[in-house]
């Protein structure tokens, strides 16, 4: 990891969200990286992508580009009613009685955070009427517009950077315009903001998050997840195999690490998807990408039909019986596929029907039946590459299985289970090197899976005596160092290190968030498996001090004796 090289201090972030309403904007009217403070990066802008973020200078592995600071954050589409304050579900009936939202108590409500938001609903006279719990509420979908279009009062500096971001109005579908228009309707009309914000206004901003804003938090439940809108780090553009990883800090900050080395005048790029889609098919991302963002991303691994080698799109050919049907125009949804050697050729839809035909199988299959993943896993061996995303992504349902769902604790697996897992985190770690390359979110979470049935393999062997105490402490080595690795990967940055006291706090509210940085749908959070990796290392720490101790005075030919004997037990399972 390489040293950090902070681009915006706490002071410089108050500076831009706090200080002087007008931008510093060059010849052409544009925003310039100077405002953003002293980052590692420069604007372009064409007529496609429109604007766009370079290297200003070669940048390392490691190396912090830039911060930001969330816009604004909300719920995202169809939220479950939820306190607007500190996101939790909304159980009781309790409102605010100033503006009607419905919170957690008086608590939430005395925050200025939320103080400030209630008297624009009071000085218009207008209150929120929320009926119906525990279901989706559509009404929800315009808390983050309107605290977008709130900065436009509260905070003109950020509110004119936000407008600067495209909204791709003309690739919105008439369901998506009739949906902005209600949502318009409800802000101006029902919620009395209609003088201070015209109904272009608020669809161009409703175009905007539907483009640019990210998910910071994936609740534990459908309907719980949260967005936000970060004005530089949306000047990104997205592309399938990113060089940057996001950071999210324990106030929402962002920070944007160079996860490979990114040569000056480079572009520097993220990915919009969560790290599991970094394995999916071409075919699969794009399509998502268009139906999520309205856009059709056109990157280089999306216009290399065997995506960097790797064939995770490949389906075993019919024919010849030997090689791999791959889509002839990958750019193209309806694209035919084709062999590589004997050129046989399959429409596009029977190839979609076929995967589709799988994919419903593999989402049918309980969480607590691994065996009936298993017995797919064999069967798509024989028509898809063994690559292929579906085969991939049905081992990172086993791998989230294995030690962690009811019946399959990691203490009750199989010497078996654990090595299968083990062989599962080394595959999908090949193909992470090559599509999310660097000390990525995706490496880490792989390798911290793999950990525990390495040190769990390692302590099988020792306490049976398959292998001496000098190899058990070799192994516990190894474990310490990718322990380490993934403490790196996961959590460089924190508010409680020193690099993250240079953030900014939320103060007296902090303590209204902690529920968020544990559990998602998603699994574990980085700041979870930090914390569990950092005392797993400390644990470990302990026990190597003391069995080094007990080995230190060993007879020199009882260790040279041991020596010779080592390779009977150089285990694969415990090799990092």
């Amino acid at each position: 990891m390489g040293s950090y090289s902070y681009c915006a201090s706490s002071k410089q972030l108050v500076s831009w969200y706090s200080g002087s309403t007008n931008l510093e904007l060059d010849a052409n009217l544009e925003p310039t990286a100077a405002d953003h403070g002293d980052v590692l990066y420069n604007i372009g802008k064409s007529e496609t992508v429109g604007r766009f973020m370079v290297a200003a200078r070669d940048i390392s592995p490691g190396e912090v580009i830039f911060t930001d600071q969330p816009a604004v954050i909300g719920p995202d589409n169809s939220a479950l009613p939820m306190c607007l304050v500190c996101w939790r579900k909304i159980m009781s009936y309790y409102t605010c009685p100033g503006c009607g939202w419905p919170l957690c108590g008086e608590k939430c409500r005395d925050t200025k955070s939320h103080q400030r938001e209630c008297s624009f609903f009071q000085e218009r006279g207008k209150k929120v009427e929320i009926s119906g719990f525990g279901k989706p509420n559509r009404i929800y979908d315009a808390v983050l517009p309107l605290r977008i279009l709130l900065l436009k009062l509260s905070d003109p500096r950020v509110y004119r950077l936000v407008c600067l971001l495209m909204d791709h109005h003309e690739d919105q579908s008439n369901s998506q315009k009739k949906r902005f228009q209600v949502i318009s309707d409800l802000i101006r009309n029902s919620w009395g903001f209609n003088r201070d914000f015209s109904n272009s206004e608020v669809k161009h901003v409703l175009g905007i998050l539907s483009v640019n804003s990210f998910v910071v938090h994936d609740g534990a439940e459908d309907g719980m997840d949260l967005i936000g809108l970060y004005p530089w780090t949306s000047l990104m553009s997205h592309a399938c195999i990113p060089n940057v990883k996001i950071i999210t800090r324990d106030d929402f900050s962002y920070v944007c690490e160079a996860t490979v080395p990114i040569a000056a005048g480079s572009e520097i790029v993220t990915s919009y998807h969560h790290y599991y889609f970094h394995l999916f098919g071409t075919m699969y991302r794009r399509g998502d990408i268009n139906n999520t963002w309205s856009f059709d991303c056109v990157c280089s691994r999306c216009k290399d039909s065997t995506e960097q080698g790797t064939f995770v799109s490949g389906v075993n050919c019919d024919a010849c019986k030997y090689s791999y049907l791959l889509p002839t125009q990958p750019l193209q949804y309806n694209s035919d596929w084709s062999c590589l050697d004997c050129n046989h050729t399959l429409p596009g839809q029977v190839i979609s029907e076929r995967l589709d035909k799988l994919e419903l199988e593999i989402e049918s299959v309980p969480k607590n039946e691994p065996e009936r993943l298993e017995n797919l896993l064999r069967r798509m061996r024989y028509v898809l590459h063994e690559n292929h995303y579906l085969i991939t992504d049905t081992k990172r349902k086993l791998i989230d299985i294995y030690g962690h769902k009811p019946g399959f604790e990691l203490e009750k697996l199989s010497k078996e289970i654990l090595e299968k897992k083990i062989d599962y985190c080394d595959h999908l770690l090949s193909l992470a090197s090559r599509l999310s390359p660097g000390q990525s979110e995706m490496k880490g979470y792989l390798l911290w899976e793999r950990h525990g049935c390495t040190l769990r393999l390692a302590q099988w062997d020792w306490i049976r005596m398959k292998c001496t105490t000098i190899q058990y402490v070799n192994s516990l080595q190894a474990v310490c160092a990718s322990l380490r690795e993934i403490i790196s990967i996961l959590g460089p940055i924190r508010v409680d290190s020193v690099e993250g006291g240079n953030g900014v706090k939320v103060g007296e509210e902090d303590d209204l968030y902690l529920h968020l940085h544990f559990e998602g749908r998603k699994g574990e959070k980085p700041f979870a498996v930090q914390c569990s990796a950092k005392h797993a290392l400390e644990e470990i720490e302990k026990q190597l001090e003391t069995l080094e101790k007990q080995t230190l005075y060993r007879d020199t030919a009882i260790t040279l004796r041991q020596s010779r004997t080592e390779t009977r037990f150089n285990r694969r399972s415990i090799a990092l």
